[in-house]
């Protein structure tokens, strides 16, 4: 590798930039919120343990009935790397079919065939990572969302039949 691949994106979150030189895997990233900060993970290529991309469902597209979403992003692109001994994973949303990614992938994929799970079913490669699904997350949230007020109206109304 000669020179160094960039590729950046601005959705409605947030903003990432990835880059890749011969060495060093670099991963910035910086929420919209008012006390978001930047986020760096800078690394040797040599310290990426796996990586997966992975379609987005609708709910990570902020796609609501009040909301069309936005679809600047297609995937998620999953990573773990080594850091001070322990094995950290990171989930960035990207367009999957932006020319300068797909230069970034397929030059990480030769660099490190070891750790690509691209060959993989993402559900597949998402298990190998470590990561939960985000339609199991989604599931866990509504979940969380319904549950939590029926089980607190449940042990109200027991409470008042008891009492």
């Amino acid at each position: 590798m000669s020179s160094e691949l960039t590729y950046s994106i601005d959705h409605a979150i947030s903003n990432v930039q990835i880059s890749l030189n011969a060495e060093r895997f670099i991963v910035r990233t910086q929420g919209k919120g008012a006390l978001d900060k930047q986020k760096n993970i800078d690394i040797g290529v040599a310290d990426i343990q796996k990586f997966c991309l992975v379609p987005t469902v609708l709910a990570q597209n902020l796609h609501s009935a009040r909301s069309a979403g936005d679809f600047s992003y297609d995937a998620e692109f999953i990573f773990s790397y080594l850091k001070d001994g322990k094995i950290e994973k990171k989930r960035v949303f990207v367009n999957s079919q932006d020319p300068s990614f797909t230069a970034i992938l397929s030059e990480l994929k030769q660099m490190r065939p070891d750790a690509s799970l691209l060959h993989l079913e993402p559900s597949v490669a998402q298990k190998e990572i470590g990561a939960i699904s985000a339609s199991s997350t989604v599931a866990v949230i509504i979940g969380l969302l319904v549950g939590v007020p029926m089980l607190i109206a449940a042990i109200y109304i027991i409470y008042l039949a008891l009492s």
